[in-house]
């Protein structure tokens, strides 16, 4: 399991930050905004706070005071589990769970199908859509490609291969069959989402 003990920059301006989960890990990231640095999703556990996102926020010259908002994905725990500790944290942060612009360019995305209320969110400036688990392909370890709405899924899928202003997807997880957490160039994600629908039991 590759773990980065800080957050690393995936494109201009977004920065993923791996945390072990089980035997894989689940990524959280943070995004630079005209309005503020937004951190999406906040992984599982108090520990993972205090151990993992803290410090990787120190290291980028920040508290968790200091951020704008934070973005979940979905409710899942793996996600979203964090989110009591970071508001004990830090009570005024913004909490973005509905579809909605951060900037001129950023904006949360709508991603309904492996959860009704998932999210992403897309960076029109590097032309990135972050997906958090919105995109599965097979699913990752123990954990089979899961959709709470088969057809919505795929209307998602549909969508987003229709929209031309996606150019890059950064996953959560390294989904497989590809064993891979990003996805970059459209040609590629074509191929990507056509393989998706493979998984999808309706």
């Amino acid at each position: 399991m590759n773990i980065s003990l800080g957050f690393n920059e995936e494109v201009q301006g977004i920065y993923r930050l791996k945390v072990p989960f089980e035997k894989i890990y689940t990524s959280v990231f943070l995004i630079k905004t005209n309005s503020g640095t937004v951190l999406v999703d906040c992984a599982t556990t108090e520990k993972d706070i205090d151990e993992h996102i803290i410090p990787a926020l120190k290291a980028m010259g920040y508290t968790l005071s200091e951020l704008s908002a934070i973005v979940l994905s979905h409710s899942h725990a793996d996600h979203a589990g964090g989110l009591e500790r970071v508001l004990h944290l830090a009570p005024n942060i913004e909490v973005i769970t509905d579809i909605r612009a951060l900037d001129d360019k950023i904006s949360t995305y709508a991603l309904s199908g492996h959860t009704i209320d998932s999210i992403g969110v897309l960076d029109e400036h590097t032309h990135t859509l972050i997906s958090g688990d919105g995109l599965q392909g097979a699913g990752v370890d123990k954990y089979p490609c899961y959709t709470q709405d088969p057809q919505a899924y795929l209307q998602t899928l549909k969508r987003i291969r229709n929209d031309e202003r996606i150019e890059n997807i950064l996953f959560s997880h390294a989904y497989e069959p590809w064993g891979r957490e990003n996805m970059l160039g459209r040609e590629n994600i074509k191929r990507f989402l056509g393989k998706c629908v493979e998984y999808v039991k309706l």
